[in-house]
């Protein structure tokens, strides 16, 4: 600091000396002033409200007072009653049951129209009292049809007490005074009231009527009776406005100053006014003003006293200043060659002070690496903090600094976003060292290492990330649970396991393209991820299948139904892609840990065996796993086993259903049906092995078995007696097959059966999965002279134009229709309509399931060709069929 300075600092010391105590002055006389004001607005405040609430209590009182007195008057008139002797015993007791339990009751008295009070709740009997001079008889005579009537306080002549009259005048028929009705409200009710407010010495509380007469006033004063105040300035103020407050030098209550509040309703005859002297109520600011005054003059002579130690410290400035110029100049020079040194080196070098971790010095390469100035980093107190201990999703984790060696730290990366928007990583080497201050210090290099995260990050995204949804991928889904497992057996929580499939994918993928597949694969991961809560994870696990892994507490399955549901709506809406607009469902396995496996491999078994439930239930849906599931998949898994052996075990038989021509009823064919008579288990359910075999694509192989077994079996049939027609099922796996028209052209061969005697049937259903296909292959089977049969016909996608395209032979109605012939009008309305259909496209008709004569009796007056049935005869083995009608046919 230099000379002049010092001196200017000086006389900057004297000024301050003498500005300061103006200052204080002006601010507390402001303060005191503010203060005044609102000290008096406070208590004008109250006065109004305490005015407003005995307002509030006078017209309660009074109202209370007219209802029980109306209800006297019309007691009596209900009776009859007049103002007489013979009736004063029954006009006494009246009275009296009006005022009982009314606290502000004094007397309740009954006045003739001559102006004699005749009657008196507190006096019985009573002599007539002469009550002409009372002002509420003088008004109320002559004034008929006036309601209540709040007089001036008077003195009861029954009962001796000061009263408020509230008086009603009752009239004959023609309109003449009948008599006039008075309760006396007792003025000391009013008077306890308001003694309990507690107000202060000097509050005045009254209730004057609207003509400006007082009716009354606590403390109560002895000519508050004769005085009438309608002159004064608070009807004045009453006129502008219903209630209010307002200051006066000189009050009509005691002539000194007052703060005076008052308020009456509109519905009331009678004004409330409060009032309280102004000098109570600045009593406490007078206490208050002089404390102020007080503590200024103390605080400005110890101001003062702080000023003049200034004053003399400032010259023992002066005398080292000189001293400190001079060691100043060494330590820039001296500064400015380590500068230079350190700026050669690559990576800032900085030193900071423990435990704030406030920098001390930074290299001036500091820029050039972090994109900051090291002036931004040793003036930023939190710049360690905020800047270099942010992770990438904008949180703040500060590092643990352990020890690596002598004074040496274990190295700390940073990641830091430039004030120009790039992404860079840092890593610090920190050493231990001790100050002249006695505060720990630490110093370190910081180099840049972005390149290097960056080749991390990439090698992690190549293990981790699925390269098509940017989803994590199987690993580290696998990770992730196995991790969260942990966790739940150390905390006692759930994790719930969703396995997600689209369905029909593989058709979807066959149809538009595998490019198209892999948008429709980015689009419903981005849906799922926006079902998913931020503790979840979802991962794609391959082809089309996702997984989420969800952690929580006991009610994690409500939680986990809760996802399912959002993710079955947010797919249920459309996907537009390229023109296309496709509609995709999923089905969902959800299995929970620790129920359903307490390890990987068994929750995804688990979730996997409730996915193929949900698939098995119609798709479009969820499962939680359950364990009938297991052993369901288990008895699954035992039959797919079984079927692998079945074939060359020997273990599956055909069994025939003969058909019948209902033109001559000669057997003229037969379906040829596979049972599998399993060693040790008997038969198996032919609905139960046939869709199992279907789903794991064993059909193929096993229909190809079928078909060479039948006809071989008619072959030799039609070598020992009369030829006869086989009916063999062809699966639409099978069909799909590329050499299925190689593999009915070789049955053909090996058996020598001639092709006009083996029928294929096949269901409607095959030619919706690709009718291009379809067509081909049995237009070739066709052209063998194979003959073809749509199965099940009417149970599925019955067309017209399907039927003009193929070259079918014959229809086989459904047994459905057949069931409830002749009886069910609906049914023989079908059976009609596919019997008049197949004659106009010149197609024979065969019915399945025909149980009853009445039935086959139905069909042959319809017009149908062939029956199939129990009617005939169940499915039996060849040589039973052989035994039963071959011979018959021969015959």
């Amino acid at each position: 600091m230099a000379l002049n300075s010092i001196r200017k600092l000086r006389r900057g010391l004297v000024l301050f000396a003498l500005i300061l105590p103006l200052l204080y002055i002006l601010s507390a006389g402001t303060a005191i002033v503010m203060d005044r004001r609102s000290t008096l607005a406070q208590a004008g405040s109250d006065m109004r409200n305490i005015a407003a609430t005995l307002d509030e209590h006078a017209l309660r009182t009074f109202g209370e007072a007219d209802t029980r007195l109306r209800w006297a008057l019309d007691e009596i008139d209900r009776r009859g009653l007049l103002l007489s002797p013979a009736d004063e015993r029954d006009l006494h007791d009246i009275l009296a049951a009006a005022m009982d339990g009314a606290p502000q009751a004094a007397s309740l008295n009954l006045i003739g129209p001559d102006g004699w009070l005749r009657a008196s709740s507190t006096t019985y009997p009573l002599q007539p009292i002469d009550s002409r001079d009372r002002e509420y008889y003088i008004y109320l005579s002559s004034h008929p049809g006036r309601g209540m009537h709040v007089a001036r306080s008077i003195r009861s002549r029954t009962s001796g007490k000061w009263t408020i009259p509230v008086a009603r005048r009752v009239d004959h028929p023609d309109g003449s005074l009948k008599m006039i009705g008075g309760f006396g409200v007792d003025m000391a009710y009013f008077d306890r009231f308001y003694r309990t407010l507690r107000l202060g010495d000097s509050s005045r509380l009254m209730l004057l009527r609207r003509d400006g007469w007082v009716i009354m006033e606590t403390p109560l004063g002895a000519d508050v009776m004769d005085r009438n105040v309608a002159t004064t300035g608070l009807f004045r103020k009453l006129a502008e406005a219903p209630s209010g407050v307002y200051e006066t030098e000189r009050s009509m209550v005691d002539g000194r100053p007052r703060l005076i509040g008052y308020a009456s309703l509109p519905e009331s005859d009678v004004v409330a006014v409060a009032s309280v002297a102004r000098a109570e109520v600045l009593r406490p600011w007078a206490v208050r003003s002089w404390e102020v005054a007080a503590i200024g003059a103390v605080s400005t002579l110890l101001l003062l006293g702080l000023l003049r130690f200034l004053w003399l410290r400032l010259a023992d400035l002066e005398e080292t200043q000189h001293n400190l110029t001079r060691r100043n100049a060494q330590l820039d020079t001296a500064h400015r060659r380590f500068q230079e040194l350190v700026d050669g080196i690559d990576g800032v070098v900085w030193e900071a002070e423990l435990p704030a971790f406030h920098f001390t010095y930074v290299s001036g390469n500091a820029e050039a690496i972090s994109g900051y100035k090291a002036g931004e980093w040793i003036r930023d107190p939190a710049f360690w903090r905020d800047r270099l201990c942010t992770t990438p999703d904008g949180k703040t984790v500060e590092p643990v600094l352990d020890m690596d060696g002598p004074g040496l730290l274990k190295p700390v990366e940073h990641h830091l976003m430039t004030p120009d928007g790039r992404e860079i990583w840092l890593l610090s080497n920190v050493m231990l060292a001790g100050s002249g201050t006695g505060h720990l210090q630490v110093r370190g290099v910081t180099v840049d290492v972005t390149r290097q995260k960056q080749s991390e990050l990439q090698l992690f995204q190549a293990v981790h990330v699925d390269p098509l949804t940017r989803l994590p991928n199987r690993r580290a889904f696998v990770d992730h649970v196995n991790h969260a497992l942990a966790l739940a057996e150390r905390n006692k929580t759930m994790v719930a396991l969703v396995l997600i499939d689209l369905d029909n994918f593989n058709t979807l993928n066959d149809t538009l393209g595998h490019e198209h597949g892999d948008q429709v694969l980015v689009r419903i991961g981005e849906r799922l991820r926006d079902c998913i809560g931020p503790t979840d994870m979802l991962a794609r696990m391959g082809g089309d299948e996702f997984a989420i892994a969800v952690e929580g507490g006991h009610r994690l399955a409500l939680k986990a139904e809760h996802l399912a549901e959002r993710i079955h709506a947010a797919c249920a809406d459309k996907i537009a892609l390229d023109g296309h607009e496709l509609y995709v469902t999923l089905s969902m396995g959800i299995a929970l840990y620790p129920q359903d496996g307490l390890d990987y491999q068994a929750l995804v078994r688990s979730a996997d065996t409730a996915l193929y439930r949900a698939k098995a239930s119609g798709r479009n849906g969820w499962q939680f796993f359950d364990s009938s599931m297991a052993r369901q998949v288990e008895h699954r898994m035992d039959l797919e086993t079984g079927l692998r052996h079945a074939i060359d075990g020997g273990e599956f038989q055909l069994f025939y259903q003969p058909q019948r021509s209902l033109a001559d009823g000669r057997i003229v064919g037969a379906e040829a049906l596979v049972r599998w008579d399993r060693p040790g288990r008997g038969m198996v359910p032919t609905q139960e092995f046939i869709h199992v075999a279907e789903e794991s694509g064993f059909i193929v192989a096993l229909g190809n078995w079928v078909l060479r077994a039948a006809c071989c079996q008619a072959a030799d049939w039609g070598r020992t007696a009369v030829p006869l027609r086989i009916a063999v099922n062809v699966s639409v796996v099978q069909l799909r097959q590329a050499d299925f028209v190689d593999q009915v052209r070789s049955a053909l061969v090996l058996s020598g059966l001639p092709p006009h005697r083996l029928e294929l049937e096949i269901t409607e259903g095959a030619f919706v999965a690709d009718t291009l296909d379809a067509i081909g292959k049995l237009h070739l089977i066709k052209s063998m002279g194979v003959e073809l049969a749509v199965d099940d016909f009417g149970t599925g996608y019955s067309s017209l134009s399907y039927l003009k395209q193929l070259p079918v032979d014959r229809l086989k109605v459904d047994q459905s229709f057949v069931r409830d012939l002749p009886r069910n009008a609906g049914d023989r309305a079908i059976v009609r309509a596919i019997l008049a259909m197949a004659a106009n496209l010149n197609l024979q008709v065969i019915a399945e399931g025909v149980e009853s004569e009445e039935q086959l009796e139905f069909l042959r007056v319809e017009g149908c060709h062939e029956i199939q049935g129990f009617v005939v005869s169940p499915p039996v083995s060849a040589a039973s069929f052989a035994a039963r009608f071959l011979i018959t046919n021969q015959t």
